[in-house]
């Protein structure tokens, strides 16, 4: 369905979006990727896993979509799904109408129910899809809830030190005054910063904002965003638990789209795509060249550093046996469960460290006040 906007209508929306294009017509597909809040995931999943059961019994794809549409809330996605309900009784596929909304469906996505519509299970691969969602909502979960404590702590330690360098240690400044030299370093240093900070507040506000946004177009450029790849990599404290995760994920997104009969150099693309670490998609980059070039596989698996050594041999034995994408999925599966174990085991060490270095950092900044004044009051005794 096409929606037309005058001259007027068209200036007046490129004020209010100005990364909004030009046009004369549009339509929805168009308009909601300005307006509109994003598709959460549990949206897509409730998408994902209704659409696969109507289809398991049989309700048109029409009708399905009909269903699923009146029982969104999201105004944004239900405008996708009507915009998809009139792509299908135009009688274009589903995967299609999918195509339409890259911002809702990535290439993986659409790859895996292509590859069903093909193969007449289209079902069967929408339930994977779930399942893949499904998964990655909860590693995100485990990740979120082993940072959430020591991220409460960091905070709760910042707020403690800045309130007793503003209201507690100022008050212990007339009693050491002319007193400086025989104060600890730790002492006079936390002098100046408390006169320092009730002085210059503002000053310290505009830096903390400015070194936030800094930090964050740092993370968005060319050069932060190899150096947090890197290091996420290479790095003794995450890189065994992130190496693993992201070699999951390259071996349930391959794994998936192998088994809904997608063509593994199609495959291999879609998976370099949703790979977010730059060396891994190197990685599946020199698969793909290796691939082309008519060698195996897995033999790029057998020299790259960030695999791990045991799914370097079950890959190579499941391309021997031509069981690939069963093998990679019974992987996932094994991997599933070290890393939630890992996260726990993360979580519970990080916890005590935190604790220690805020409890070190509130027992220095008390030290300082509290042991000079019992010098003090031995030179008066």
């Amino acid at each position: 369905m096409a929606i037309n906007f005058n001259n007027k209508d068209i200036q007046g929306a490129s004020k209010s979006f100005p990364g909004l294009p030009l046009f004369k017509s549009a339509t929805w597909s168009n308009i909601i990727r300005y307006i509109g809040r994003p598709v959460k995931p549990s949206e897509l999943i409730f998408f994902t896993t209704h659409l696969s059961l109507m289809i398991e019994i049989d309700t048109p794809m029409n009708q399905a979509l009909k269903a699923i549409e009146s029982q969104t809330k999201n105004t944004a996605f239900k405008k996708v799904i009507h915009s998809m309900v009139q792509d299908v009784e135009e009688g274009k596929q589903l995967s299609d109408a999918m195509k339409r909304h890259p911002r809702v469906f990535n290439s993986m996505f659409i790859s895996m129910v292509k590859g069903g519509e093909s193969g007449g299970f289209l079902n069967d691969a929408l339930d994977k899809i779930a399942e893949m969602q499904e998964k990655r909502k909860a590693l995100t979960t485990q990740i979120r809830s082993a940072l959430t404590y020591p991220a409460f702590l960091c905070v709760l330690g910042f707020v403690v030190v800045i309130f007793i360098m503003v209201s507690v240690l100022p008050k212990f400044t007339a009693l050491f005054a002319g007193k400086e030299s025989i104060l600890p370093f730790t002492t006079r240093f936390l002098m100046q910063g408390s006169t320092f900070l009730q002085s210059y507040w503002w000053l310290c506000i505009i830096s903390l904002i400015g070194l936030i946004i800094g930090l964050k177009f740092f993370k968005e450029s060319k050069h932060g965003q190899a150096l947090i790849d890197w290091f996420i990599v290479s790095s003794p404290l995450v890189s065994r638990i992130s190496n693993k995760i992201y070699t999951n994920e390259l071996l349930r997104i391959l794994g998936n789209l192998i088994e809904s009969k997608v063509p593994l150099l199609d495959a291999l693309e879609v998976t370099r795509g949703a790979i977010r670490n730059r060396y891994f998609r190197k990685f599946i980059e020199k698969i793909i060249i290796h691939v082309e070039h008519g060698g195996k596989f897995s033999q790029p698996f057998a020299t790259y550093p960030y695999i791990l050594d045991s799914v370097k041999q079950m890959v190579s034995t499941g391309e021997e046996t031509g069981n690939l994408p069963k093998t990679m999925l019974r992987l996932t599966r094994f991997y599933d469960v070290e890393v939630e174990q890992e996260l726990k085991r993360f979580a519970t060490m990080i916890e005590p460290v935190a604790l220690v270095v805020m409890g070190a950092v509130v027992g220095l900044i008390v030290s300082s006040v509290i042991l000079p004044m019992f010098k003090l009051a031995h030179a008066v005794g």
